[in-house]
């Protein structure tokens, strides 16, 4: 059984390696779950935070929003597939709009001899 991890990176790098743009692009993205505090301050949800992450800007995602908000969560992550950002779970890389390449099965080659 395949389990989701309890976060996502999102990676602000595009597929050719190269950043993507705006530059404040994950802060803006966070924003939309962001409220303001009793002081006035601007507060980012606890379910999505802008993160850098090896020197990469990025977005934490956390899986538990997708039951607690589950329109905010199909929003970040269709904004990660349509911007072809790079996925990170705790195992692997992944592009959410990439393929999933499926192996072949070879299948075992029997020497055909024609009869004349």
């Amino acid at each position: 059984m395949k389990s989701e991890p309890e976060e996502w990176l999102i990676l602000g790098v595009i597929p050719n390696g190269r950043p993507f743009r705006p530059s404040d692009w994950s802060e803006r993205l966070c924003g939309a779950l962001a409220s303001y505090d009793s002081h006035g301050r601007w507060v980012y949800s606890e379910h999505a935070q802008p993160v850098i992450h090896e020197g990469q800007v990025g977005v934490r995602v956390k899986t538990v929003l997708k039951n607690s908000n589950p329109g905010a969560y199909n929003f970040i992550m269709d904004f990660a597939c349509d911007n072809q950002l790079k996925v990170v779970s705790r195992r692997k890389v992944i592009y959410l709009n990439e393929p999933v390449a499926v192996p072949e099965e070879a299948l075992p080659v029997r020497e055909l001899k024609l009869a004349l």
